[in-house]
C-alpha cells in the first residue's frame, strides 16, 4: 500500500511541475510579445517624457494596499516618473491588455509609451528602481 501512495504522489507531483512549467512558458512567451508595444494608449493617458508604473490593482488586495503601495511611494521619492493606478477588477480590458493575470502587478513603460517589464505579484522597491534606471 505504501509503495501505491508513493507512486501516486510522485506522479501528482510530476503532474503539477509540468503544469506550472508550461504555465511560465507560455505566460512570458505572451509577455515577450508585448514588450515594446505602445501600451500606453490603452490606460488612457498622453505621454509627457516620463517613464510610467502601472500598477494594477484590486479594492480586496491586501498586498496591493500594504506593500506594494509603499513601494511605489518609495520609488516616487528617488526618480521621477508617473503613476497610474488601474484598478483591474473595474477595467479588465487594461488588465488583460497589459497580460496581468494577478494583483498586485506592475509594468514600466518607457517615456514613449513603451511597455517595457511587467511584474507579476508584488515588485519591491529596489526592483523598481532598478527597472526605471534601466531606461536611462
Amino acid at each position: 500500500m505504501s509503495l501505491e501512495r508513493a507512486l501516486i504522489v510522485l506522479a501528482l507531483a510530476v503532474v503539477v511541475t509540468v503544469g506550472v512549467v508550461t504555465v511560465r512558458a507560455w505566460n512570458a512567451r505572451r509577455q515577450q510579445r508585448l514588450i515594446g508595444q505602445p501600451l500606453w494608449r490603452r490606460i488612457g493617458v498622453n505621454l509627457d517624457g516620463r517613464p510610467t508604473i502601472v500598477t494594477f490593482s484590486t479594492v480586496s488586495c491586501a498586498a496591493c494596499h500594504q506593500a506594494q503601495a509603499p513601494a511605489i511611494k518609495a520609488v516616487a521619492e528617488r526618480v521621477q516618473f508617473r503613476h497610474v493606478a488601474i484598478d483591474a477588477a473595474q477595467q479588465p480590458h487594461i488588465a488583460r491588455a497589459f497580460g496581468v493575470v494577478t494583483v498586485p502587478s506592475t509594468a514600466i513603460l518607457n517615456p514613449t509609451g513603451e511597455l517595457i517589464r511587467v511584474n507579476h505579484g508584488f515588485a519591491a522597491t529596489d526592483k523598481l528602481l532598478g527597472q526605471l534606471h534601466s531606461l536611462a
